[in-house]
């Protein structure tokens, strides 16, 4: 039986058992820092309450509006004009339309945000909304400094003292809306009466008190302000509002706005409510605005000239005896007054065709502008049709770019269309520009036939009929103007917007959203949870000792015969297994003596070799605790010290160190010299290293080791060596072609895992076998049950062995042969059932 055979007998017995202990043994390193949790829990806590006591509050406020997606029908603009100024069933323009700067915009010139206030508590700073114990009345004809913070102090004797200070600050004209210049090294402070105007190179302002003072509440309070441009204005409150729809299948759009304080978020959401309502009414009126701005001004001349008309003919008639034309003038008077009717509106009508040639031909983009024909009288359908397209694909456009740019596809096309649009309406412009001058010629030619015939009227009569003719003409073109004008009004009265508010912004339901205190405390406790786990994992990750099992068996195949307990080295000798025979630790030697004996297939002699990589990993603790054990096994057994640049045997048994190793490798001392009871058991003798010699390796290599052995091997049953650490000579590997057993100790918390990984892979390398012993394991705190022994882990008893996790125990006692044969012969049935067992 080899140790092949025992390290595939003990593997497939321990895989699952290996799995799970992953997890505990994971589990048990985090309680073995238990207080680290503790602490950085409660700092956690304590932080995350300081967080949510001292964070600004974050309040929110909704509102609903309704979107029309289609046309119910057609409203007054509509049906009188033929224009339609909305764009139809796009709700996501519209949230664009809502979200624009342009909205925000109209908003906020509708409300007193141009200066905030504040007030600073011993942690934090509030904004004062509409609760301001004092106003600031800025000239805004005047370029501002905007962004700055002024603390305001109130003095006793109605002054207060300002202060400022910035290191670059920007100048604000109010008037272009429109960022001036920019100013630097800002330093106020200075005293000033209330009421007084502040004119400085910065700003033009005075401060007031208003109803909200109260010299008690307010005179130890920080009390600050800032002025804010326009811009800034826009980009922060409408940052903060957000759009959405209330569902997919309906139209109704549900405006969010969050900020920190109530008020202020609840009239700047309404606000926005309204200015979105009344841009889609300003577009409906705008054409009536345009006609009725249309006849206001042409009705200026006409009124003129319709007063001097009537002055004139008044005066005519009361120079003259007569008051009315006799038959023959009279009707044609009323013929003429038709015709001069007739060339009133088509003058009207051309110099409405003029404008709108220039416009188009100005090439435009202003749909609001336009004045429809129908408004005019004109009932020309594809004038009107051409218009509305007109009107409606700009509209479209100036939707569109909300949310787009010049380069979107669908701007591009909406500009060739446009293009194409105006280009048919100019052709057409100009054939009706070119009939309404031809009617107006024949209206004209057949007023100088009727002029031919006035002058046959007696002189009197003729003069007469020219000034009536003067008035009637005035007269019909103000009376089709002021009808044009009353229709426009009536139109302008009866439109009302598509879009509807269904539910404003109202203070009531405002709800607090930040900060989150048990959702702040969860974060906050994770985080704190997770930084000792993060610390243990880095500490495990970038930890360069063996530590766990796994550290062994993921580097090499050798087999694990040992693992020795941690013991209180400062109560306990080097010759533990002597004094403490029944000590847990002696259980541990029992049985690695006894899985050597199956490595070596229970031959009765055995050499046995123990070594390291380096010092201090308790070589020499394994090496006399093992001899020690063959010795109270009864066997004949030898410790030989092999550690010749650093001889401690003889110290451990209080021995001489004058003849060894070293004496009888240099012919200088016969094997009777070097040999020496160890005064601990009689069946133990120990052979100190001897004197330092300068060749160590020389000495070892020489025949004189050779004939060492065989005169040791004739004299004892087991030889136990003690040898230098691997990595630091090759004293070890020259003793290896003396022996039966080669011994690696491993020290939990002290073998460098590189270095063990680099000494076994030359081993295996060199097809030296060998067999690992862990020594030092810690059996509590964060690694001690990584370890196992047995099936069920360590135990304290008689009944189970340990190492592998096979044979049962030695009976009760340690010294009889008869009870280790029939141990023994126990152990090799189950052993045998075992690995028959495995085969199958």
């Amino acid at each position: 039986m080899n140790n092949n055979d025992i390290q595939n007998l003990q593997r497939p017995l321990q895989t699952e058992e290996e799995n799970t202990i992953d997890i505990k043994t994971l589990i048990i390193k985090f309680l073995s820092y238990w207080y680290l949790f503790v602490i950085f829990g409660f700092v956690a806590l304590v932080s995350g309450y300081v967080y949510n006591r001292y964070s600004p509050n974050v309040y929110q406020v909704s509102a609903t509006v309704f979107v029309k997606e289609t046309k119910m029908g057609l409203d007054a603009t509509s049906m009188m004009t033929g224009m339609n100024f909305r764009s139809m069933g796009n709700v996501a323009n519209e949230i664009g339309i809502l979200q624009s700067y342009m909205i925000s915009e109209r908003a906020l010139k509708n409300l007193d945000f141009v200066v905030s206030y504040y007030t600073k508590g011993r942690f934090a700073t509030a904004e004062m909304y509409k609760d301001s114990p004092f106003t600031v009345e800025i000239d805004k004809s005047f370029p501002q400094m905007v962004g700055v913070t002024y603390e305001v102090k109130i003095l006793d004797n109605g002054q207060y003292r300002l202060k400022a200070e910035a290191e670059f600050a920007s100048m604000y004209d109010f008037v272009q809306d429109n960022y001036v210049g920019k100013c630097s090294n800002v330093d106020i402070d200075e005293v000033y009466n209330f009421g007084d105007t502040i004119t400085t190179q910065y700003n033009k302002f005075r401060i007031i008190l208003n109803s909200h003072y109260n010299a008690d509440s307010y005179k130890k309070t920080k009390l600050s302000f800032r002025i804010n441009s326009l811009v800034s204005l826009v980009g922060q409150m409408g940052g903060r509002m957000s759009v959405a729809n209330v569902s997919k299948e309906a139209s109704l759009l549900r405006l969010t706005m969050s900020g920190n304080n109530p008020a202020k978020i609840t009239d700047y959401l309404n606000q926005v409510c309204y200015e979105f309502i009344q841009r889609d009414l300003d577009l409906k009126n705008k054409v009536s605005e345009n006609t009725i701005n249309f006849i206001d001004k042409e009705l200026v001349d006409i009124q003129e000239s319709l007063e001097s008309a009537e002055v004139d003919l008044q005066n005519f008639q009361q120079g003259n005896d007569f008051m009315n034309l006799d038959a023959q003038a009279s009707d044609l008077f009323q013929y003429m007054k038709d015709q001069e009717k007739r060339k009133a509106e088509l003058e009207l009508n051309l110099k409405y065709y003029t404008d709108l040639k220039v416009y188009i031909e100005a090439n435009l983009d202003e749909p609001d502008k336009l004045i429809a024909p129908s408004a005019m009288g004109i009932q020309d359908p594809l004038l009107n049709s051409l218009v509305s397209k007109l009107v409606e694909l700009s509209s479209r456009k100036q939707t569109q770019l909300i949310t787009s740019t010049d380069k979107n596809p669908v701007v591009i096309s909406l500009d060739q269309q446009i293009a194409q649009t105006k280009l048919t309406l100019l052709e057409n412009i100009n054939s009706i520009i070119n009939n309404a001058r031809l009617m107006i010629k024949g209206v004209n030619d057949n007023i100088s036939k009727l002029d031919e015939q006035v002058k046959e009227l007696p002189e009197t009569q003729r003069q007469l009929l020219g000034y009536k003719r003067k008035f009637s003409y005035n007269e019909n073109i103000y009376n089709f103007l002021m009808q044009r004008r009353s229709e426009a009004q009536i139109l302008k009265a009866s439109n009302t917007p598509d879009n509807e508010i269904i539910d404003t912004a109202k203070l009531s339901q405002v709800r607090r959203v930040a900060p989150k205190a048990m959702m702040n405390y969860l974060v906050f406790l994770i985080v704190g949870l997770l930084i000792p786990v993060a610390f243990i994992l880095l500490k495990d990750f970038f930890n360069t000792k063996v530590l766990e099992r796994k550290d062994i068996e993921n580097v090499t195949k050798f087999p694990i015969i040992g693992q020795i307990p941690q013991i209180d080295t400062s109560s306990s000798s080097k010759t533990m297994v002597i004094e403490s025979p029944k000590s847990p630790a002696a259980e541990s030697f029992r049985s690695i003596r006894t899985n050597i004996d199956y490595i070596t297939q229970g031959q009765e002699k055995s050499t046995i070799m123990v070594t390291g990589d380096m010092s201090s990993v308790g070589k020499t603790y394994i090496s006399i605790n093992m001899a020690s054990i063959y010795a109270l096994y009864g066997k004949k057994t030898v410790l030989v010290g092999f550690d010749l640049r650093k001889p401690r045997l003889y110290q451990e048994f209080g021995l001489s160190n004058k003849l060894g190793t070293t004496s009888y490798l240099a012919n200088k001392a016969s094997i009777e010299e070097i040999i020496q009871p160890s005064g601990k058991l009689p069946a133990l003798d120990v052979v100190c290293a001897g004197p330092v010699p300068p060749n160590p390796a020389e000495l070892i290599a020489s025949k004189r080791c050779a004939q060492l052995f065989t005169e040791l091997k004739e004299r004892y049953d087991y030889i136990i060596i003690d040898t230098p650490p691997l990595a630091l000579v090759t004293d070890a590997f020259l003793l290896m072609r003396y022996t039966d057993v080669n011994c690696y100790v491993v020290r939990q918390g002290v073998t460098n895992k590189k270095v063990f990984a680099s000494i076994t892979k030359d081993l295996e390398d060199r097809e030296i076998k060998m067999n690992i012993i862990i020594n030092g394991i810690q059996f509590s705190g964060t690694y001690g049950y990584r370890y196992s022994y047995g099936y069920g882990g360590y135990g304290y008893g008689y009944g189970y062995g340990y190492g592998y996790g096979y044979g049962y125990g030695y009976g009760t006692g340690y010294y009889g042969s008869d009870d280790h044969h029939h141990g023994k012969k126990q152990r090799e049935g189950l052993l045998a059932r075992l690995l028959r067992k495995r085969r199958e």
